[in-house]
């Protein structure tokens, strides 16, 4: 954070990191509060709220820093941003303005508001344009109101004014609850499924450019279709505290009428990733463990996987859980000339 949000165009570049909304990953590192995943993000708007109007001890729950003012026109991008999030079914996009459609009476109505928002289990992006009352000491007051109340929260206070430096004011609540579930995905999860997996199909392309090409591992309808439970191939997703950490695809195969084989049912997995930062902590182990009951509970004769010998993590892991190696493939790369 100290590093990269600089301006407030960057706080406005996060946010649209955080909603999913571009294909970047400027900022999902720079501070563990930003890497987490919220049930709700909130940016609040203040005009005329310049750094200068503000003591050191202003807003003291909240990270403070002091920035360049936007180039953008907040409210044009605001729009934009609300019209894209029209068209996903992940995150729901809300805005309270001053005038206008989403109008509000008073400043306590909009907190109140606000909190009644934030209670909605769905995830949610809030967007708020506030007029500076000529006392700050109230939006101070107004916006500890409003940390006491909201939970899983990403809430932005930013001032605008041209020709000034403004304040950034970052604060986030999270509630570990260290519960973990192994699910199939949602259709309305293919962004947030996808920025997870990302480092999956970049090690593929990265270590064996002649034979991967993709910059993800499914395509949207591929994703789609992988939703459905009822069919013979199955994708699972690791989730914890609201985060997708991992996920597992196998596929259940029949022999039979095939000549030379032998009639058998077995299952085979196709892919299994681990976001980097939370390896070693089982849930590879419990992802696998998901797929075998499968194959137990639908009558599988037998489990494989096929290792790439670029992946070593992967070898040891599958050793570890006692499967056998039962073949191996070599190649040559044949001359042009």
């Amino acid at each position: 954070m100290e590093n990269s949000i600089k301006t407030v165009d960057n706080v406005l570049e996060m946010i649209e990191e955080k909603l999913y909304l571009t294909q970047e990953e400027k900022y999902g590192k720079e501070t563990k509060e930003i890497e987490e995943t919220y049930q709700s993000i909130i940016l609040i708007v203040v005009e005329d709220l310049t750094s200068e109007k503000l003591t050191e001890k202003s807003f003291p729950q909240f990270k403070r820093k002091d920035i360049e003012n936007s180039k953008k026109n907040i409210q044009e991008y605001e729009e934009q941003i609300m019209k894209k999030l029209n068209c996903e079914d992940e995150i729901k996009g809300y805005s309270f303005l001053p005038t206008g459609l989403g109008h509000y009476e008073s400043k306590e109505e909009l907190i109140n508001q606000i909190i009644r928002q934030t209670t909605l289990t769905e995830k949610k992006y809030i967007y708020i344009s506030l007029e500076l009352d000529k006392d700050i000491n109230k939006l101070e007051e107004q916006m500890t109101a409003l940390t006491q109340e909201i939970k899983e929260t990403m809430l932005i206070v930013v001032g605008n004014k041209k020709e000034k430096k403004v304040p950034f004011l970052f604060w986030t609540q999270k509630e570990e609850t260290k519960d973990w579930l192994i699910r199939y995905p949602k259709e309305n999860e293919y962004n947030r499924f996808i920025r997870m997996a990302r480092g999956f199909e970049k090690l593929y392309k990265s270590s064996r450019k002649d034979i991967f090409d993709g910059n993800v591992p499914y395509g949207r309808v591929e994703f789609y279709n992988l939703c459905n439970p009822h069919q013979l191939k199955t994708l699972l997703v690791y989730e914890q505290n609201n985060n997708i950490l991992g996920f597992i695809e196998g596929e259940i195969i029949s022999t039979l009428g095939k000549k030379n084989l032998t009639n058998r049912l077995y299952m085979r997995i196709n892919k299994l990733y681990v976001t980097e930062s939370r390896r070693r902590e089982k849930i590879a182990t419990r992802l696998y463990e998901e797929i075998w009951k499968k194959a137990i509970k639908d009558k599988c004769d037998h489990l494989e996987v096929k290792v790439y010998n670029f992946t070593p993590e992967a070898k040891n892991f599958f050793e570890s859980l006692g499967l056998n190696i039962l073949s191996y493939q070599y190649e040559m790369k044949v001359p042009r000339k």
